[in-house]
């Protein structure tokens, strides 16, 4: 059976008990606590001290009812009293039992009149004294009648669990009146107080589990302490220096520390990537880790800083001096008369081109077969997509252009001046060449193919238009059908420049070759100057299909039949 708190209950000083003789009235209760306690005698000392009811008795019916008198509500608490004491024992008997089917018992209605205090019985062991006694309850409701002031609730002391067990364990059926208190509170009290000896649940902590604590003194791999620690600081002293000793070497690269001075040329295209790029600079020893450096392009250079060019750098310049040397704000010095000579081809112009620092021959050849440009009309019926495709158009002249500058702007130069040069005059000679020299199916591509030819063929301005009238003549009068135009200068173009031709090579298999193919070649093999395309524009009236050079005066020899030019090869014999 669970231990309840009871409240401790205060002796009280002894007094002689006074038993009076119960009145009629009082037989009600007697009957009543004979029903609960059938086994037990109630005795007169039980009664004592209960009021009277002075009620009128009901009259008797059929149903004998239990007489009601001013007592009812006492008689409720002592018989709710006896029960919840009579279930306590039965759960000690049975405490299975009880946790499974004892009801709950009711707590009983208060009194509006409560009797004295009872007595304690002597089996109850006496509380310890109390410095300041709570005084009785007819003390303190005396005191309110008086219409002093309240005194302070004093909590009353709990009962021991011992005490408990013994006011339980006693025999109902005692005669002593003290065994059971007058007072219906101690009942009420001693009800609902809360067991003290419930058990408490005890939880056991879970083992722990890990390594073994290591010995006093061992410390990693069970060596000593300071043998651990030494091993640690040689790690840290090593990382260190090795660390130290990186950051000064990138720092030697970067700042270009111990470099010899020594100047490199290094070209940079523009289909170059900037891997592309930090390998030429790497291969030209003018940085030591290329790793490095693309770092540094991509924490400080922005896109298109590094401008394709030739470029003439020292090993001297550190990371940022590289860079500012290819960067645009370096490029705008100018390259002053740069001469293109007269009958250069593409490759040829390239080429200087870029001797003089101007743009890459690379980056020119790309850009020339394939580089938006702006819609020149005499480019109509030029296929484009092969490096040399402007060939005869890039006008012979004397220039000047920025150092590293854009193979487009390069470009265009050429041919703003030819589309300058060539005036409208001599685009309408080209209707004149039509109606009184050609079949009519000449435009400005044929034109120019022809005056490439009499570029590379002349010996001088004054017999350019003699040249012309040679050309024509094999196209349009050899007997109907156009001839071999046998032009040595084709054959150079086809073997790229060429210039020490053997039978062999007037064989070669080329569109160029005019000693194998008629007509005309499929482009021009020059970019003529002035004087040869207005020579191609107006040609001599002559009846000569021939010519040779004289070597000793330096001018061509013309002819009208074979047989006379075979002699004169003779005479030069």
């Amino acid at each position: 059976m669970e231990n309840k708190d009871y409240p401790q209950l205060q002796p009280e000083a002894e007094q002689p008990s006074v038993i009076p003789e119960p009145a009629a009235e009082e037989t009600g209760f007697v009957d009543f606590f004979a029903d609960i306690l059938p086994d037990q005698p109630v005795s007169e000392e039980c009664t004592a001290g209960l009021p009277v009811d002075t009620s009128p008795a009901e009259p008797a019916s059929g149903d004998q009812e239990p007489p009601v008198s001013g007592d009812t509500a006492l008689l409720s608490e002592i018989q709710s009293a006896v029960e919840s004491i009579i279930a306590q024992e039965e759960a000690a008997n049975h405490p299975a039992e009880q946790e499974m089917t004892a009801p709950i018992p009711a707590e009983p209605e208060v009194a509006d009149s409560v009797p004295a205090e009872p007595e304690i019985a002597d089996s109850v062991p006496a509380e310890p004294e109390v410095a300041d006694p709570v005084p009785t309850e007819p003390e303190v409701r005396s005191e309110e009648a008086a219409g002093d002031a309240p005194s302070e609730a004093v909590p009353a002391p709990e009962v021991p669990a011992e005490a408990t067990a013994s006011l339980l364990s006693q025999d109902l059926s005692a005669e002593d009146p003290e065994a059971i208190p007058e007072h219906p509170d101690g009942f009420e009290e001693m009800t609902n107080a809360r067991a003290a000896d419930a058990p408490v649940p005890t939880f056991e902590r879970p083992v722990r589990k890990g390594r073994p604590k290591r010995k006093k003194g061992e410390f990693l791999f069970g060596l000593p302490q300071i043998a651990v620690t030494c091993v640690w600081l040689a790690i840290i002293l090593v990382t260190g220096l090795t660390l130290g000793r990186m950051l000064w070497v990138c720092a030697a690269d970067v700042l270009a520390f111990g470099r010899e001075d020594k100047m490199v040329t290094v070209t940079v295209y523009e289909s170059d990537t900037m891997e592309d790029i930090i390998e030429k600079l790497h291969e030209a020893e003018l940085i030591r880790y290329p790793g490095l450096f693309k770092l540094y392009t991509d924490l400080a250079v922005d896109e298109g800083e590094i401008k394709p060019g030739i470029w003439d750098l020292n090993t001297m310049y550190d990371y940022h001096a590289l860079v500012n040397m290819m960067s645009p704000s370096s490029s705008r010095t100018v390259v002053e008369n740069v001469l293109i000579p007269e009958g250069y081809t593409c490759r040829q112009i390239f080429e200087l081109l870029e001797e003089n620092r101007v743009c890459t021959a690379k980056d020119l050849a790309e850009y020339a077969a394939s580089g938006e440009l702006k819609d020149y009309w005499f480019l109509e019926n030029v296929e484009r997509g092969y490096e040399y495709c402007l060939e005869g158009f890039l006008f012979p002249d004397t220039y000047d252009f920025y150092k590293n500058s854009n193979p487009r702007d390069v470009l265009e130069k050429l041919l703003d001046n030819f589309e300058f040069r060539f005036s409208e005059e001599m685009r309408a000679q080209i209707d004149t060449l039509n109606a009184n020299v050609t079949d009519g199916s000449f435009g400005i591509h044929e034109v120019v193919i022809v005056a490439s030819m009499i570029e590379k063929e002349t010996a001088g301005n004054e017999e350019s238009p003699r040249i012309a009238s040679v050309i024509y003549n094999r196209l349009f009068n050899w007997g109907g059908t156009p001839a071999y135009l046998n032009i040595d200068a084709s054959i150079v173009y086809a073997l790229d420049g060429k210039t020490d031709l053997t039978t062999e090579d007037l064989k070669v298999e080329s569109p160029y070759n005019t000693y194998t193919n008629t007509g005309l070649t499929p482009g021009a093999i020059a970019n003529p100057g002035l004087a040869s395309l207005k020579a191609a524009l107006n040609p001599e009236n002559t009846n000569y299909y021939f010519y040779v050079l004289n070597p000793a005066e330096g001018v061509h020899k013309f002819s009208t039949t074979l047989d006379e030019h075979n002699a004169f090869i003779a005479t030069l014999e």
